[in-house]
């Protein structure tokens, strides 16, 4: 290592009329909290929609399943505001041109529901119900890094990330610290035409998305 370094030196002393180059300076910033936030799903993170009888579902058309009531609860030891996003880990077999059956088919509002021999599945949305803080029913906001002023979503289904959601009085006043904070979700499962798929054989669903939560 001393050698490499003295070597460096002599070919800087060797160079006195080069230019010095255009400089950037890269900082650190950040702020270390005292309180402790621990998001977890009522009743445990796995919805299960146990077996689907193929002979239900449309041969044509994408079929919507019955909607499961999901609840996203954060327990803080101590009053903090806090947002989260939602990460889609089965994004690429998500079926192209489903839609949650009230005309919401925007792809950044579904998820993956796996895929059968490279032919995707589904998908799922996840309708947004009224957040709580505490026991108080809060309006629902949203944000991107990109455009971080906060605003109430136009739809009722939760997006793909980089959108951000959170909860308070309103947009103007933003997010509300709280011990407690509820998010009320209800899955709606979506399953493609069955003539796509390889109905003689079981085809198991394998939807996964990660809440991610982060500290205001």
């Amino acid at each position: 290592m001393k050698k490499t370094y003295r070597l460096a030196v002599l070919a800087a002393a060797l160079l006195p009329t080069m230019a010095m180059a255009e400089s950037v300076d890269l900082n650190v910033i950040g702020t270390i909290i005292p309180t402790s936030c621990i998001p977890a799903f009522a009743g445990g993170g796995t919805v299960d929609l146990r077996k689907i009888s193929a002979a239900t579902l449309n041969t044509t058309t994408q079929t919507l399943l019955g909607g499961r009531d999901v609840s996203l609860h954060i327990n803080c030891d101590a009053p903090a505001p806090v947002e989260v996003s939602v990460r889609d880990n089965r994004a690429g077999t998500k079926l192209p041109g489903i839609s949650d059956g009230a005309g919401q088919s925007d792809p950044a509002l579904f998820f993956g529901l796996g895929e059968i021999n490279g032919t995707p599945i589904g998908g799922f949305a996840l309708r947004h119900g009224i957040p709580e803080t505490d026991g108080n029913a809060q309006t629902l906001l949203t944000r991107t890094l990109a455009a971080p002023a906060w605003r109430v979503p136009t739809s009722t289904l939760v997006s793909n990330a980089p959108q951000l959601y959170s909860w308070g009085a309103s947009a103007a006043t933003g997010p509300v610290a709280a011990r407690h904070h509820g998010f009320p979700m209800q899955l709606l499962p979506i399953i493609g035409p069955s003539n796509a798929l390889p109905i003689a054989n079981e085809i198991p669903l394998d939807g996964s998305v990660t809440f991610d939560m982060f500290y205001l």
